[in-house]
């Protein structure tokens, strides 16, 4: 189905059709409160779009939200949390299941020419982290939750200082470099200068790419279409030429704003620059995809590199240096013909 269909379609949704995108919406709210599974609270909602079309994933999303709604109050109203952060609560969840949703099925009005899925990608995942910052800095006003938070921090550091087995000086330097301020000031560095961004940008893509595979199961089960909304998957990923020529221009520009004192223009510049790396990991990945799929592999081939591929990505430092290499990959994309047919192709 077609975005500017979904206007059209949705009046003559019957009340059966409803029940995928009301279980969707309620697995999706129940996650968001289910300890370490919270970070794939997406998922059902991706794979209510996958399966079921952008007319159920856009319900879903709006059941989604009244569950949420209705679950933050009560719950603020049992504990007597206060409605504020029941507020901040509802406003986390819906900015990024809207821009989950407006990911995996495109627009709920008609737009032409339909929004690329990168630009979604990036549109999403600025919002998620604006919202994110918004509450970092609304909490940080709060006297109470940062007299907690430097507390934690202080039994962290003290027990990692404890831990390392370091010699008299090196303790010293330890207990310099982890205080409690500074950690707080490094962690405030980190996501005005695209943390918050990256970790925006691979949620949503880790949850995708487990609504998919989840969407699949559903198709072999159920013989239903796995939807393709936004056009090609990874494989066919590739950057706007003209990346190359902002990822260079982002880098003199950090270093003058840092000389001048530009910090509001050194942020933005560090993002921009996050957005460019995020697009050449993509476009690495997909260049690595291309080549393992060009031949078939067996079953015990196939489980193998994926078991290796785990393990490559829990490996500290490890997983740091296949990033890298996958950067450099796809820059070097800009000039070199590394798959066999390149064309701008939209996602």
């Amino acid at each position: 189905m077609r975005p500017e269909d979904l206007a059209t379609a949705l009046p003559h949704t019957g009340k059966t059709t409803l029940i995928p995108a009301l279980v969707c919406a309620v697995l999706s709210v129940v996650l968001m409160r289910f300890g370490f599974f919270a970070f794939f609270f997406l998922v059902p909602l991706g794979v209510c779009a996958a399966v079921y079309g952008p007319v159920m994933a856009w319900l879903g999303f709006v059941f989604a939200l009244l569950g949420n709604a209705v679950w933050s109050l009560g719950f603020s109203l049992r504990y007597s949390t206060g409605f504020s952060a029941a507020g901040m609560d509802i406003l986390y969840f819906t900015a990024l299941s809207a821009g989950f949703t407006w990911i995996m099925a495109g627009s709920p009005a008609p737009t032409r020419p339909p929004v690329r899925t990168l630009f979604r990608f990036i549109a999403a995942a600025i919002a998620a982290a604006l919202v994110f910052l918004g509450m970092v800095f609304s909490l940080g006003r709060d006297e109470g939750f940062f007299t907690l938070i430097r507390s934690q921090l202080e039994v962290i550091s003290s027990s990692y200082i404890a831990a390392s087995g370091a010699d008299a000086a090196q303790q010293a330097l330890l207990e310099r470099l982890l205080t409690p301020d500074r950690i707080i000031e490094t962690f405030i560095m980190i996501i005005l200068r695209g943390g918050a961004l990256v970790s925006a940008f691979f949620l949503f893509f880790i949850n995708r790419q487990a609504a998919f595979a989840f969407a699949r199961l559903f198709r072999r089960q159920g013989r239903r279409q796995v939807w393709t909304i936004g056009g090609n998957d990874l494989i066919g990923f590739y950057a706007p030429r003209k990346t190359i020529w902002v990822l260079s221009l982002c880098l003199p520009v950090i270093l003058l704003c840092r000389t001048i004192t530009l910090e509001m223009v050194e942020i933005a510049a560090w993002n921009l620059l996050a957005i460019c790396v995020i697009m050449f990991l993509a476009q690495g990945g997909g260049i690595v995809l291309f080549h393992f799929t060009r031949r078939p592999r067996s079953m015990i081939m196939r489980l193998l590199c994926s078991l290796l591929l785990i393990g490559v990505v829990f490996s500290p430092g490890l997983n740091a240096l296949v990033v890298v290499a996958l950067i450099l990959l796809g820059i070097a994309e800009s000039w070199l013909s590394l798959r066999v047919k390149k064309q701008e192709v939209p996602d």
